[in-house]
């Protein structure tokens, strides 16, 4: 038993981390190279963001079961861009369910939950929720691949 306790701390520590909804501070945006899709968006953690296709401009279609696989990325003060964001693309939407979201470039940004560390793209290109997910680069553009 004397291995349970940290091996559980560690599980909760990690769901805490893995979704910025749950533990959201103040983001910053930046670029990063994430092979062999070029040049995206990440958390300052390097964590890939996400846009999805079925989104209107500056509004979420992600919301109970979509937003448990594809977290929303979220923040509680001013939202900072870093290397090729480009802070004049970058503001937030409200959602009923939490923190303010953040939107680049008018796409509303999530993470991938199956992404667990820096330059993970396992959620590029998958439909789920009626629609695509891809990753967004700095120019606020999907990214093919």
């Amino acid at each position: 038993m004397v291995f349970g306790v940290p091996v559980a701390a560690l599980a909760v520590a990690g769901c805490a981390t893995a979704t910025n909804s749950q533990n959201p501070g103040r983001m910053q945006i930046r670029s990063d190279q994430a092979p062999p899709l070029g040049q995206v968006l990440v958390n300052e953690t390097g964590r890939t963001l996400y846009l999805f296709v079925a989104d209107p401009p500056n509004q979420s279609a992600c919301s109970g079961a979509c937003a448990s696989i594809w977290p929303p990325a979220t923040t509680q003060g001013p939202p900072r861009a870093a290397g090729g964001a480009q802070t004049a693309e970058i503001t937030t939407i409200a959602r009923s369910d939490g923190p303010r979201q953040l939107v680049y470039a008018g796409h509303p940004l999530y993470y991938y939950q199956a992404d667990t560390g820096r330059g993970d793209t396992r959620g590029q290109g998958l439909t789920q929720f009626g629609a695509g997910w891809y990753a967004i680069s700095p120019q606020g553009e999907q990214v093919a691949g």
